[in-house]
């Protein structure tokens, strides 16, 4: 590739007037029309630590099926949302060097990608054509209406290639104004634009060479093309211009900015990559510029595109970088908050957010923040709680400072350890409606009463004086959260103290938020959500066990859609609030979480709490976060939004007995295939991670298997049969995607196992007992007696071999069903636990493998041995397929089966098998469950998720289902 142009181009951009000059405030940006300011868009970068082989993104394309293809100098990357899948020079792709330079969308649906060495390649269906090599850099493909393709070249003028694959080449000699063709476009009319290193031309409905009129576009370097209507756009070396017609006069659009990239995403909104000036977006007018400044990875763009779910990717030198809208919008020091440590969000009654943080307080009205001076009060500045009067008065409790009551802005009031408080550090407050008020402190309460004051801590029946939230119920009840527990002031004067031990001994009580139709008091705690019956003084409790991801919750918020937000240091949770009220009634035993954190728009994941408001409900329906990096707010019914997009799901890889197979419409596998794994991968990405999927596998299944946001199915030991394997997916509360994946597959039977051959087996049996029983006719006595006695004995035999594994002599996978179905309905019958356990040996793939196959059996014998050895006389023992084994435990608590499965595990580890491979070990994976609130089916899921999970996690680990991992 010659670099002298691209050097060039840089050379003369750097004399031109910096854009500064023209870049319109972004406030500006917003009055004009109702679209985001570019800093409020969403911003994330991939580069070669996510996967991609090169930082230079080249060109960027999505296909019909819903990839992201991303074309760069060390090869082509196909992007699912999750991952990167490379593709360089092979046989495959038939590309003569892994440079990429461009891609091409055509009217067939077809990707074109063309580079380096004159590689062309054209991918549909998944197919990959290669084209005779150019021997030269494609800078540009286009296919136009005509099915001809033309391919714009560094050096070689422009190539036409015909249908029937003759090519004619348009050089300088041809009237070209430079060899170097850097853009091409085809418009309305049929025209073929061409731009060079010399100015722009066009070829005419007959082909002839032609230059529009206006001098502007003349002898200046033009590398990019787009149509807006009936004007042609046109990006150059010396600014962005437009024209009507090749004979109208051209209109300036934006000068002296050297433009290498277009994206016409409507008729008033122009996205404009520059060579060395980030990006820019104009509309209705106005330009916004986002550089390297403001989070841009390299200034320089070389490509962009608008997908199908309205994020924009744009290519640059230091990798692909995306700008989306997302659930979470986060305001920050660059967007005028005083300090990113925010403490304190509360929504007020005049309509405005108010922002305490590390540096100060901030009011955030009609998109802006305005700093609120309390210097007459506050060294500091470091505010920690908040709160609003029945006057409509700002109280601001702060770390050192004390308590400070502000109106209009002004500070009228003080409260401080030299007073009034019993410390400084004010992490509670709650103005009551007769004027008094409660505060928090790190030294006990205070309830202030026109200038007198009643102090509560230990000595007057607190759990702690370390105080982090305050709450009045309708009844007048006053709750106090502290650092061991929550106290309640009743009406009465008396001071009650709840018992939290029961509840997994909950200690810090963060927040409290009350769900008055339901009559209940909502804590958060360090050991999950705890429900408070107003009524009866019962507490439920949502923790761990129940689902919950983790242990310490901060603040709840009831939306107007009816579910729960909740703050923690490792995310933003939602929970249906009919799902947590059915829970802590009984009605079911688990509940589903969705967790919101950098991805989904929050700049850090770590919310903060210990101080009142961790987080708030604002008048228009948002709900918004206090973290440790700015300001977080979520618009939940942004979130339909979102879920009314079905991305497209497409099936990834398709593996028998860990030999993985060419995509294809159907497949026969062979008799025996063992185990079976389909991946899969919805083509969403604006929630990737949140993707769901369901199942079915026709001729297996009889419903609709829920995978969660597993990727992964898989199947062991399928009987002889046809298959289709049918996925959908979906995002969070949206539709399943009626556009599913689909694969089918046949398992062949033994010889047995067919039709025929059991009929032949059964004719001859019929046959050998008509001629023995009159052989025998001559002694019927004695000749019966030994048919019944042959008879037995064959029956007894060929129930033995079909309820036997060969190999380990353990139970095979009919008889383990069988046990399984029995335990199961003696277990719901009697209210007994039954557990199971799934187990793999780890990485056997490599003893067949390096060792062999006869080596791997011995190993199988070997374990199936330990476990037999090992487990106890009322457990049964099977082998579940090739590696698995299965272990049912009949009226065993969770407890005494993890024992019995660390055993098994431990003795597995220490085996020596030195006698068969010297310095050979063997370790196992093992998922465990128990029948408690699932069905037979879900009792086998999730042993197989938990098993699924231990490999995952690192393999010879013990991962119980609902708990966290527990290292071996």
């Amino acid at each position: 590739m010659s670099l002298l142009p691209w050097f060039r181009l840089i050379l003369c951009c750097c004399l031109y007037t910096p854009l500064a000059l023209l870049a319109q405030d972004s406030h500006l940006a917003e009055a004009a029309a109702p679209i985001p300011a570019l800093e409020n868009y969403f911003k994330e970068s991939l580069n070669t630590r996510d996967g991609l082989p090169h930082n230079t993104i080249n060109a960027i394309a999505q296909t019909p099926d819903g990839y992201l293809w991303f074309g760069t100098w060390e090869g082509v990357a196909r992007y699912n949302g999750r991952e990167f899948q490379v593709y360089d020079r092979s046989p495959l792709t038939g590309l003569p060097d892994v440079g990429v330079r461009t891609f091409h969308l055509d009217r067939h649906q077809a990707l074109w990608v063309a580079g380096s060495r004159g590689g062309l390649v054209k991918i549909k269906d998944g197919i990959w054509q290669a084209h005779p090599p150019l021997g030269v850099l494609i800078n540009r493909v286009l296919l136009d209406s005509q099915d001809r393709l033309w391919l714009a070249t560094e050096g070689k003028g422009l190539y036409r290639q015909n249908p029937d694959g003759s090519r004619i080449v348009l050089q300088q000699t041809d009237g070209l104004p430079s060899d170097q063709v850097h853009s091409l476009l085809e418009d309305q009319a049929g025209r073929i634009w061409i731009g060079t290193s010399d100015g722009l031309v066009f070829l005419d409905q007959q082909l002839q060479l032609q230059q529009p009129t206006a001098v502007e576009l003349h002898r200046t370097p033009v590398f990019a093309l787009t149509e807006r209507e009936n004007e042609l756009l046109v990006g150059t070396e010396r600014g962005l211009f437009s024209i009507a017609t090749p004979t109208s006069a051209v209109e300036t659009l934006l000068a002296n900015v050297p433009v290498s990239a277009l994206l016409q995403e409507s008729r008033d909104l122009l996205w404009i990559g520059t060579v060395d000036r980030g990006l820019l977006r104009q509309y209705h007018g106005v330009t916004e510029q986002l550089d390297i400044r403001r989070g841009l990875p390299n200034n320089r763009i070389l490509a962009l595109l608008q997908d199908n779910e309205k994020s924009l990717w744009v290519g640059t030198n230091g990798g692909v970088f995306r700008l989306r809208d997302a659930p979470f919008t986060t305001y920050t020091t660059e967007q005028g908050l005083a300090g990113n440590f925010v403490r304190a969000v509360l929504s007020h009654s005049d309509g405005c957010i108010y922002v305490g943080s590390g540096r100060g307080l901030d009011q955030f009205c009609n998109g802006q923040f305005k700093r609120l001076d309390m210097s007459a009060a506050s060294v500091g500045q470091s505010v920690l709680s908040l709160a609003e009067g029945p006057d409509g008065s700002l109280w601001a409790g702060t770390y050192a400072d004390g308590l400070i009551q502000l109106k209009q802005g002004q500070v009228v009031q003080h409260y401080h350890a030299g007073n009034l408080l019993p410390a400084n550090e004010v992490r509670a407050i709650l103005p009551l409606a007769d004027g008094k008020i409660w505060v928090g402190t790190a030294l006990g309460a205070a309830y202030i009463d026109n200038g007198t004051v009643q102090y509560f801590s230990r000595e007057q029946g607190l759990p702690s004086p370390f105080i982090m939230a305050l709450y009045q119920s309708a009844d007048q009840r006053i709750f106090i959260g502290s650092g061991a527990g929550v106290a309640v002031l009743k009406p009465d004067g008396s001071l009650q103290r709840l018992n939290l031990q029961p509840f997994d001994d909950a200690d810090y009580a963060f927040g409290f938020a009350e769900d008055a139709e339901a009559g209940l008091l909502w804590m958060t705690t360090d050991r999950g959500l705890l429900a408070y019956d107003l009524a009866s003084e019962q507490i439920r409790m949502i923790g761990r066990a129940q689902g919950m991801p983790f242990d310490k919750l901060f603040q709840l918020v009831l939306d107007q859609q009816g579910h729960f937000w909740i703050s923690s240091n490792r995310g933003v949770l939602r929970l249906e609030r009919q799902v947590a009220l059915d829970l802590i009634a009984g009605r079911r035993g688990w509940v589903d979480i969705e967790l919101y954190g950098e991805s989904d728009g929050m700049s850090s994941a770590q919310a903060n709490g210990g101080s009142m408001k961790a987080a708030t409900l604002h008048h228009d329906g948002s709900v918004w976060v206090a973290t440790s990096m700015g300001v977080s707010n979520v618009k939940p019914k942004r979130l339909e939004r979102f879920s009314r997009i079905n991305p497209p799901v497409v099936v990834e890889k398709f593996v028998a007995d860990d030999h993985e197979l060419t995509l294809g419409d159907e497949y026969v596998l062979a008799a025996g295939t063992n185990r079976i794994e389909i991946h899969y991968a919805g083509l969403g990405y604006v929630m990737s991670q949140r993707i769901q999927y369901r199942t079915l596998l026709e001729g297996f299944d009889l419903q609709w298997v829920n995978r969660g946001s597993s990727i992964l199915a898989e199947y062991t030991n399928l009987p002889p049969g046809d298959y289709r394997f049918r996925v959908a997916a979906a995002y969070p509360g949206g539709d399943w995607s009626k556009n599913e994946a689909v694969l089918t597959f046949t398992v062949l039977p033994h010889l047995w196992q067919r039709g025929w051959f059991q009929l032949l087996l059964l004719a001859i049996l019929a046959g050998s007992l008509i001629l023995g029983i009159r052989w025998r006719l001559g002694s019927l006595q004695r000749s019966e007696l030994r048919l019944r006695k042959l008879v037995a004995e064959q029956t007894a035999e060929l129930q033995l071999l079909a309820r036997q594994d060969a190999l380990t002599g353990l139970a095979n996978r009919r008889a383990f069903d069988e046990a399984l179905q029995h335990e199961y309905q003696r277990a719901q019958r009697y209210h007994t636990t039954l557990c199971l356990a799934l187990l793999d040996v780890d990485h056997f793939k490599r003893v067949n493998d390096q060792l062999s196959h006869a080596v791997g059996d011995e190993v199988l014998k070997r374990v199936a041995a330990v476990l037999k050895q090992q487990s106890r006389s009322i457990d049964l023992l099977a082998r579940w397929g090739g590696e698995e084994f299965a272990i049912l435990l009949p009226d065993t608590s969770l407890e005494d089966a993890t024992e019995v499965c660390e055993r098994l595990r431990h003795k597995v580890e220490r085996l020596d098998l030195n006698d068969i491979a010297p310095d050979l070990r063997i370790t196992i994976s093992i998922g465990l469950t128990t029948n408690y609130k699932l069905d037979l089916s879900q009792l086998l899921l999730h042993a197989d998720q938990a098993l699924y999970q231990a490999k995952r996690d690192g393999r010879n680990l013990l991962v119980i289902a609902g708990q966290p991992n527990k290292n071996g």
